[in-house]
């Protein structure tokens, strides 16, 4: 079942819950009408750059690390 489906399915429970009588189930959306990102959308982007940003400086760091070594063990004589 593709997430359209999913989603019409859902509707559908809800609809007949109202009709029912019966308690709906809770639902959570990740997204306000018209697909606006949420703002918990937007932190977790803003987390996930942060931490890409931080992987990447350490990784940079580790590079610079090991050029440094093979630079000096260059300069020694043999």
């Amino acid at each position: 079942m593709d997430d359209f489906e999913r989603r019409w399915r859902l509707i559908h429970e809800q609809l007949l819950d109202q009709a029912s009588g019966a308690q709906p189930r809770a639902v959570a959306s990740q997204r306000t009408l018209f697909g606006i990102r949420s703002s918990v959308e937007e932190k977790m982007d803003r987390f996930a750059r942060q931490i890409e940003e931080e992987q990447r400086a350490k990784r940079n760091a580790v590079g610079r690390e090991d050029g440094d070594a093979e630079a000096d063990s260059a300069k020694r004589p043999s």
